[in-house]
């Protein structure tokens, strides 16, 4: 299938030295010095969700309030749920990638939609407690555009648990 990547920067020794780096050494004496087996690349499908949030300041005078128009953008993994906020999309070329080697997600698109939108009004209500930010009102958050990226990853199996690296 024909998809956004984001680029290969790790070769597979590479991945393989880091892992080997990363591992207590208590682990490498305890478990006879066992080496990372069946080390191939996967690649974990992210969601980049694109949202309005439109918003109005706490004043007296309700009369005379503008809309504040703010843009954010979420990059969500759909393998475990783990989202954050990013400035940018990041650069991706197209590539051919087998269905087979595509990680399964674990999170349905709906879950994630909702779910990043009660991220986005948390963080704003904890901001307006704290007084860190100015008082506003939110009154709608709109979803603009959601689109998928994968990211590579390089998984080996280490005592029968999967390791992820950065590819």
């Amino acid at each position: 299938m024909l998809a956004d990547s984001i680029e290969i920067k790790v070769r597979k020794k590479d991945a393989m030295k880091h892992i080997f780096r990363k591992t207590p050494l208590i682990s490498k004496i305890d478990q006879f010095n066992r080496k990372v087996e069946n080390i191939h690349l996967e690649y974990v499908e992210y969601k980049i969700l694109k949202y309005e949030i439109i918003s109005r300041r706490k004043n007296k005078n309700n009369f005379r309030n503008d809309d504040i128009n703010n843009n954010i953008i979420m990059m969500v993994n759909t393998y475990n749920g783990h989202s954050k906020s990013i400035e940018c999309v990041p650069q991706t070329v197209k590539r051919y990638i087998a269905r087979s080697s595509i990680k399964k997600s674990n999170i349905k698109e709906d879950y994630i939609i909702e779910k990043v939108k009660n991220e986005i009004l948390n963080y704003f209500d904890s901001k307006i407690k704290n007084n860190s930010i100015d008082k506003h009102i939110i009154k709608n958050i709109r979803l603009i555009e959601v689109s998928s990226i994968y990211k590579p990853y390089w998984i080996g199996d280490y005592n029968g648990k999967e390791v992820f690296v950065d590819a």
